[in-house]
């Protein structure tokens, strides 16, 4: 027996559980999304490595013209199109004079400061989930270039004329371009491929240029490209939260006088009728609630009372009792703002729960009944003028 107990007892107690979570979840208000998450820029500072191959042109063998490149840079992304960055890059080049043929390399480091485009982006706008960017630089700097010994040492062995030949070291200005591509891995960190040409005067590889007074020193690099903080940030989605309809709690009122309580007092009926579910009054009633307030001006002693209704047959009682208390708000703000004390206007509302007229549509109303204590006098002495 308390085992049977025991079970009835554990399905009230699961049935209680059930319907107050049922409960609970009913009133959570529903949520309406009025602006999505967007991803937005984040300027950032970055720094990359790379390394790779060097050719500087002259009438040689390719082979004979190329050598080892490192390149070291830290930048900064003002905005997803523009950027700019401060960079060291050298190590030594290579030449060779074609007769007496003398093969020599020389030293040089070559600061520079480049601004970058990102051409993916503004060609393409920008996009967190693509893998790749394209980017193009200009820039100048200077290169030191320094130990230039086998170009001396063939100068004098050989009997070489090297025009431009110079020694301890030399400052050189730059004009430098290229393209380049970031392989992102992830949000910070990418493979890196970058081609650019250096322009230098004739003095960099110490021979007289065959076509024009520059020398040229171009670079195939590789590398990784690290972003030092986050490049892009996602900003919240917003909600707007959409309650359910709660009951409208309508402090205690005192019961109007109705029209039967006393006919006497009663100076003035009008109906202001409403669209279905609406609480706005249309301008084909402006007529009947200007007639209330001239008597209202006309009769200081006078004063109005405005009950709202709503038709049985639409909404439910909770939604039909709001609407009861809007549309005589509404008539009560009209004849408010012309003038009338809102100590002479009284406002009620009966929802569905008194339909005042058998015709359904005809309870979308808000009935305004204007009493006058004073016509109880003068009725009695019409009534007495009769007899």
């Amino acid at each position: 027996m308390k085992r049977g107990l025991c079970k009835n007892t554990l399905l009230v107690l699961l049935l209680l559980c059930s319907t107050n979570i049922f409960s609970q979840q009913s009133q959570r208000p529903v949520r309406e999304l009025i602006a999505p998450a967007v991803d937005f820029f984040v300027p950032h500072w970055y720094v990359s490595l790379h390394a790779g191959g060097a050719y500087d042109i002259g009438e040689a063998k390719f082979a004979d013209l190329l050598s080892p490149a490192l390149q070291a840079t830290i930048g900064y992304e003002f905005n997803e199109f523009v950027g700019a960055r401060l960079g060291v890059s050298g190590l030594w080049a290579r030449n060779d004079y074609a007769y007496p043929q003398a093969k020599y390399k020389w030293n040089f480091v070559q600061p520079a400061i480049d601004v970058k485009a990102n051409l993916t982006n503004i060609f393409f706008g920008r996009d967190i989930e693509r893998v790749f960017d394209i980017y193009a630089f200009l820039g100048g700097g200077v290169a030191l270039s320094y130990n230039n010994d086998d170009a001396e040492k063939a100068d004098q062995r050989f009997g070489i004329d090297f025009q431009k030949l110079w020694s301890g070291h030399r400052w050189n200005p730059v004009v430098r371009g290229g393209l380049g591509a970031d392989f992102w891995m992830n949000d910070n960190i990418a493979l890196s491929v970058e081609g650019n040409v250096n322009m230098l005067p004739d003095h960099f590889n110490s021979k007289l240029g065959k076509h024009d007074n520059r020398d040229w020193h171009i670079n195939a690099l590789v590398g990784v490209r690290i972003n030092l903080g986050p490049s892009y940030g996602i900003t919240e989605p917003q909600y707007r939260e959409i309650p359910q309809p709660v009951p409208v709690v309508e402090p205690p009122v005192e019961e109007p006088k109705t029209v039967l309580q006393d006919e006497d007092m009663v100076a003035l009926v009008e109906n202001v009728q409403f669209e279905l579910n609406k609480s706005v009054i249309r301008s084909s009633e402006y007529a009947k609630i200007m007639r209330v307030i001239q008597y209202l001006n006309n009769h200081p002693q006078a004063h109005v009372e405005l009950t709202g209704f709503a038709d049985k047959l639409t909404g439910n009682a909770t939604i039909n009792q709001r609407l009861s208390v809007e549309r005589a708000q509404a008539v009560a703000q009209f004849i408010s703002d012309r003038g009338i004390s809102s100590s002479r206007i009284s406002r009620y509302a009966k929802g569905d729960r008194v339909q005042p007229f058998q015709v359904n549509e005809d309870n979308r109303v808000t009935i305004c009944i204007v009493i006058d204590e004073g016509l109880t006098k003068e009725v009695q002495e019409l009534r007495e003028s009769i007899k």
